[in-house]
């Protein structure tokens, strides 16, 4: 493992300033000042142990393949290599979360990078045995307002109960902050309060005959991914409530597309194959892209703890390896080149997303020999036309379970050995506990942020299912080529 390499090189370093320093002090038979003991004891052997990273970075980019045009100078005055072109990409317009250790991505960053993000003993839900579970929970569901609100909604609607229990009030609230922080993004396009107006004079007759109409804005895909314990009707209401608030928020209803056309082609949580299927659809361009796909889940309920000890697989002294209950929600608003401009949106590009199937559960296999995420991974470098080595930061979903933690550094080692563990790999399902769809979900917005502050592509990792595994790329917008 990758962390045992760099213990045992920091090791060996200390050993070595401290072994030398001890020996000459012997030899010349004196004692050594204050300054002296800091200066051989612990600014050399930290000096000597920035310089061998530094190196192996600047090895690492100074080994890349030369380009096809330096490569081919001889030939260069009769042909001229010409890259294929890009495949389509979508624009991350704008990014969301509440996470229990932050309610947007700015508060949650800065959580990770000072190790404030770490699961808790939890005051209210507890193991067969009396004592406290370790959780992630939010500071502040807000499912008690949502409740009071929606059913007044509902009855106006004259719709049914759909039953939700506690852990499914609090993801749907999460799931309401973010659709609105999104929702008014997206009504910053240039053509949404224009046609507003002309519609809200239409209808109160005030619209000149010979008025030309104002041009349509797209119709906006509200994906919602939810946990497959939710059942049908559960669903349905969810996602007519969270159109309810993207209109509240200012977006037409006429111009939101019907529930989910593309989620009944795969599971109910599957984020990668969905985001997978719009990069595919982005490509048309008489058909504008605009999506707002989110994830919400929560584990903090009696029920859901329960679950979870009936499985046998909850986090426990006597068995590390089960899950930490979490919660929270998190979504990416998507859009086409075009409909990104005319937003004013200047985020990050995903590039591609490539996805895989293990052969074996995650959770079971013994010695883990699966390459199917080390094939999605080459096969999005391989789509945005990058080499591993260009690669600036590797967020994903990986928990603090094992087996996940070794398959996250191994094929991070494999693709971008140039990459530091400590400070370039960002694993938020650590620090949110286990959560489905909107830990991935929240890894890519992360790397949205880091990729447009480094100013370099960002790998982003999902390998928390045992079996599903997806790879995506993500570029600063200024650093992407088009198409």
């Amino acid at each position: 493992m990758v962390w045992l390499r760099n213990v045992a090189l920091a090791a060996a370093t200390f050993g070595a300033s401290w072994g030398g320093a001890i020996w000459f002090w012997r030899e010349t038979n004196r004692m050594p000042a204050s300054g002296e003991l800091v200066l051989y004891l612990l600014v050399l052997p930290v000096a000597l142990l920035s310089a061998l990273w530094l190196g192996r970075k600047v090895w690492a980019r100074a080994t890349l393949p030369a380009a096809p045009a330096a490569a081919g100078a001889a030939n260069a005055a009769t042909e001229i290599p010409v890259a294929p072109p890009l495949p389509a990409a979508l624009t991350i317009a704008a990014t969301a979360v509440r996470a229990p250790h932050g309610e947007s991505v700015a508060e949650l960053r800065a959580a990770l990078s000072e190790h404030r993000a770490r699961p808790q003993l939890d005051s209210e839900l507890y193991d067969d045995d009396g004592y406290p579970i370790l959780s992630a929970r939010l500071t502040e569901a807000g499912d008690a307002a949502l409740r009071e609100e929606l059913e007044q909604w509902r009855h106006r609607q004259q719709l049914d109960d759909p039953r939700f229990d506690q852990a499914q009030w609090r993801a749907l609230a999460a799931a309401s902050a973010v659709v609105a922080d999104l929702t008014a993004e997206a009504t910053l396009h240039e053509d949404v309060e224009p046609w507003l107006e002309q519609q809200q004079a239409r209808q109160q007759n005030r619209l000149p005959p010979d008025a030309p109409a104002a041009r349509t804005p797209p119709t906006l895909q509200l994906l919602a991914l939810w946990p497959q314990a939710w059942q049908p009707a559960q669903r349905d209401l969810a996602w007519q409530w969270l159109r309810h608030l993207a209109t509240q928020a200012g977006w037409p209803q006429t111009l939101i597309a019907p529930a989910a056309p593309l989620q009944q082609q795969q599971q109910d949580d599957d984020a990668g194959a969905l985001l997978a299927q719009l990069l595919q659809r982005a490509g048309n361009p008489q058909q504008p892209s605009l999506a707002l796909v989110i994830a919400a889940d929560s584990h903090l309920s009696d029920a859901a703890v329960n679950r979870l000890l009936n499985q046998q697989t909850l986090y426990t002294a006597a068995h590390p390896q089960g899950h930490i209950p979490g919660e929270g929600a998190a979504g990416l608003l998507l859009a086409d080149a075009n409909v990104a401009q005319q937003i004013g949106a200047t985020g990050s590009v995903l590039q591609a997303v490539h996805i895989g199937r293990r052969s074996a559960s995650a959770d079971t296999v013994k010695r883990d020999t699966d390459t199917c995420l080390s094939s999605a991974i080459a096969d999005v470098l391989k789509a945005a036309q990058l080499e591993g080595a260009a690669i600036e930061l590797v967020t994903a979903d990986t928990g603090h379970r094992t087996s996940r933690v070794t398959e996250l550094m191994h094929v991070v080692t494999a693709a971008a050995p140039q990459l530091d563990p400590g400070a370039d790999v960002i694993s938020v399902g650590a620090s949110s506990g286990s959560c489905g769809a909107v830990s991935w979900l929240t890894a890519l917005a992360i790397a949205d942020a880091e990729a447009q502050q480094r100013g370099g592509p960002a790998l982003s990792i999902s390998n928390e299912d045992p079996y599903r595994r997806c790879a995506a790329l993500i570029r600063p917008a200024q650093a992407a080529p088009t198409a």
